[in-house]
């Protein structure tokens, strides 16, 4: 695949694997901040258009608050590790200490150059209970070079979760493809029209955000999404972390 067709491919699993993200299980409102609420309502947006300076703005400054805690109290099995070009993807399996996650779901990861020397890093989180129909995530590696990037991209989502379990932010941060410092242009053939939130109960620290949100392809066809965000309050103004964050164009 192409970048074209990856970047289809990851909007495709958000567009489908986002609703069963929050209907897993039953949830129930909790109180959520006028403030926080428009400051996930404004990354969405600003999401939608491709802002990434915009975006940046909105992050935790420190890595803690980045990253956040674990949201898993152990280590996660890792399965049918794979990689097409610059994307691989892994499996993953473990209860949440977040009881509104499902215990499955996958880790995309990016392949990038450092120092002439390239790596794996994790870009994004997902959890499903079943990887949607027509995700168009690679489910193997189609070439011999992508088999043989199969150890390397397992190494990638292990060494990140054992990062995360460890608390070691700073070596995490090493870990993450930073996407929110990746220009890309505003799309042409999406539009998000209305979104959407609601506070959801959870045991992480901050706050979980459930959204639903409006979107118009191509000036025509509308198009309904659902998902999470986590916010955080750092110094008195609410942010929002990355990673676990899933809406992608």
């Amino acid at each position: 695949m192409n970048d074209m067709k990856h970047s289809a491919a990851l909007l495709l699993l958000a567009l489908t694997a986002l609703t069963a993200v929050l209907s897993a299980r039953p949830v129930c409102a909790a109180p959520l901040p006028a403030e926080a609420a428009q400051v996930a309502k404004d990354f969405l947006f600003a999401f939608s258009r491709n802002d990434r300076e915009v975006i940046k703005g909105m992050l935790p400054k420190g890595l803690a608050n980045l990253y956040g805690p674990c949201p898993f109290n152990r280590m996660p099995s890792l399965s049918n590790p794979r990689a097409d070009g610059r994307i691989g993807a892994i499996d993953f399996e473990a209860p949440s200490v977040d009881p509104g996650l499902p215990k499955k779901g996958i880790i995309v990861l990016r392949l990038v150059e450092e120092e002439k020397v390239k790596a794996w890093r994790v870009r994004q989180i997902y959890w499903f209970q079943e990887l949607p129909t027509g995700a168009q995530i690679p489910d193997h590696s189609p070439t011999s070079a992508d088999r043989r990037q199969e150890p390397a991209v397992r190494q990638g989502a292990f060494e990140f979760l054992r990062a995360w379990l460890a608390k070691d932010f700073e070596r995490l941060d090493g870990l993450t493809f930073h996407w929110w410092n990746v220009p890309r242009r505003p799309p042409r053939w999406v539009k998000m029209t209305r979104v959407s939130v609601e506070g959801r109960p959870t045991t992480l620290e901050g706050l979980r955000v459930s959204f639903s949100a409006r979107l118009r392809f191509a000036g025509l066809l509308p198009r309904h999404v659902e998902g999470n965000l986590w916010l955080v309050n750092e110094n008195g103004a609410w942010r929002v972390r990355p990673i676990t964050f899933s809406l992608l164009f």
